[in-house]
């Protein structure tokens, strides 16, 4: 890919995520490179098509990220916390207007949807898989519900609102990473009665 067509990538990824597909116009994109808005179409044909692109880039950064986690970790509690305690270098930063801008571009979202049920989702069962045969990860709870509740609570988190009044990012991530790790019941309390 050429210089000025990778800088429209770049630029197009960076304003969609930032202030959402349907807020950011040719026009600003091609400002921000700067090219002019035909050079732009000459290269992706259309905004949905410079969107398409920039889903792509997406994916293959998710994917080298998690790649690199997965080499370097020692084993699957390490793979864990790195991707927990190192959330935000390893999200893709983008604005709630780029998510539900996102929903109006079906073959986009769907791209994105099958890229983390084909390739994520599977990869983090097996990993909370062999962090169960190896007495690091309870047995007691199947890998799918694992993952769905690591899902949700990734979901819920990446939303910068939630944290208002809550202390600094890092407190707030360290008690997350506390419960999902020791959970909420403590240990040497007998159990209530149900």
């Amino acid at each position: 890919m050429n210089a000025k067509k990778e800088a429209v990538l770049e630029a197009g990824k960076r304003l969609f995520l930032e202030h959402g597909i349907l807020q950011t116009s040719m026009e600003q994109i091609a400002e921000a490179v700067p090219v002019s808005k035909m050079t732009i179409y000459n290269y992706y044909q259309s905004k949905e098509g410079l969107l398409d692109h920039v889903v792509d880039r997406m994916i293959e950064e998710l994917m080298s990220i998690y790649r690199d986690v997965m080499e370097q970790a020692r084993d699957p509690l390490e793979a864990l916390t790195i991707f927990y305690r190192d959330q935000e270098k390893f999200s893709v930063h983008v604005s709630q207007k780029f998510v539900t801008d996102l929903a109006k571009f079906p073959e986009q979202m769907e791209k994105l949807m099958q890229f983390n049920q084909k390739y994520l989702v599977p990869d983090f069962e097996l990993l909370i898989f062999k962090g169960q045969q190896l007495g690091q990860i309870r047995k007691d709870i199947s890998p799918q519900v694992l993952v769905a509740f690591m899902t949700f609570i990734k979901e819920f988190t990446a939303r910068s609102e939630w944290y208002n009044g809550l202390g600094s990012i890092n407190a707030v991530s360290e008690q997350l990473m506390t419960i999902m790790y020791y959970g909420i019941i403590q240990k040497d309390d007998p159990p209530h009665p149900t």
